[in-house]
C-alpha cells in the first residue's frame, strides 16, 4: 500500500508543505507515473533513447529545482496539459543548451528502478511530439489499470476474464497483434463462444470501471474524466 496521497494533485499540494525527504519520494513516484509520457515526447523531437532517458532525468531535476509541481494549481488546467506545457518549455531551453551536461539525482528518483519501456512503444516518428506524449501518456494509464484487473482476475477461475480481454481489445491496441476469433479463443481456453462473449463483457466492465478510478487521479471531474477517455483512446486509434 503506498504511503502517499491516492491523487496526483493532493500529491502535489504535499510538495508544498513536506520536508526534503517526502519531496524526493513523492517526486520520485511521480517519475514513474509519467516517465513513458516525458520519454515520448522527446524521442518524438528526435532524441534516441539513451540520450532521451538522460533529458527525462534532466526533466525532473529542474521541475525541483524551479518547484514547478508546487507551484501546480488545480485551478489553472488539467494536470496533463500543465505537465506537457513544462515539458515544452524544458526542451525548448535543452536545445539552445544541447552540449550542456545533463544530471541526474543521486541514487535516482526513489521508486525510478522501472523496467526498461519496449523500444516499439516510443517511436520517433510521430507527427509531433505532443501527439507521442499523448500516445505515451495513454499506453501508460492502460497498463497502470491493466495490472490491477490481473490482480482482480487472479483466481483460477476467473482467469480466464482478463486474458479474454486482454488478447482481444487490448493487445491489438498496445502491441499492435491481431485480436483472435472467439471461436479460435474458446477452443484454447476450453471454454464455448458464448462463456468468452459474457465473460469479455464481464471483464471489460470491470476495465471501465478501474479506467475511470485511475483516471480520476488526476481529473477534477466526471465530466473531465468522460473527456480524458474519449482524448485519449481517440490518440490510440490513430496510425
Amino acid at each position: 500500500m503506498s504511503a502517499f496521497p491516492l491523487t496526483d494533485w493532493v500529491r502535489l499540494a504535499a510538495l508544498r508543505e513536506g520536508s526534503a525527504e517526502e519531496k524526493q519520494r513523492l517526486l520520485g513516484e511521480l517519475f514513474v507515473r509519467y516517465r513513458e509520457p516525458v520519454l515520448a515526447y522527446l524521442r518524438g523531437r528526435g532524441a534516441r533513447l539513451e540520450p532521451a532517458e538522460d533529458l527525462v532525468q534532466d526533466f525532473f531535476l529542474q521541475a525541483i529545482e524551479e518547484r514547478f509541481f508546487e507551484k501546480a494549481d488545480e485551478a489553472r488546467g488539467r494536470f496533463r496539459n500543465l505537465l506537457l506545457t513544462a515539458l515544452q518549455h524544458y526542451a525548448a531551453k535543452a536545445h539552445r543548451a544541447e552540449h550542456a551536461q545533463l544530471r541526474r539525482p543521486a541514487g535516482g528518483f526513489a521508486g525510478s528502478d522501472v523496467a526498461d519501456l519496449p523500444e516499439g512503444v516510443l517511436p520517433a516518428d510521430h507527427a509531433t511530439p505532443e501527439r507521442a506524449f499523448l500516445r505515451g501518456w495513454a499506453r501508460t494509464l492502460i497498463r497502470r489499470v491493466l495490472v490491477v484487473l490481473e490482480q482482480e482476475y487472479a483466481g483460477p477461475d476467473r482467469r480466464a476474464h482478463f486474458e479474454i480481454f486482454r488478447r482481444l481489445l487490448i493487445a491489438p491496441i498496445l502491441e499492435g497483434t491481431p485480436a483472435p476469433a472467439q471461436r479460435d479463443l474458446a477452443h484454447e481456453l476450453g471454454l464455448t463462444e458464448k462463456e468468452v462473449a459474457n465473460r469479455l463483457v464481464t471483464a471489460r466492465r470491470a476495465y471501465q470501471r478501474l479506467l475511470r478510478e485511475e483516471i480520476a487521479t488526476y481529473a477534477r471531474s466526471e465530466a473531465e474524466i468522460d473527456e480524458e477517455i474519449r482524448e485519449l483512446f481517440q490518440k490510440l486509434s490513430q496510425p
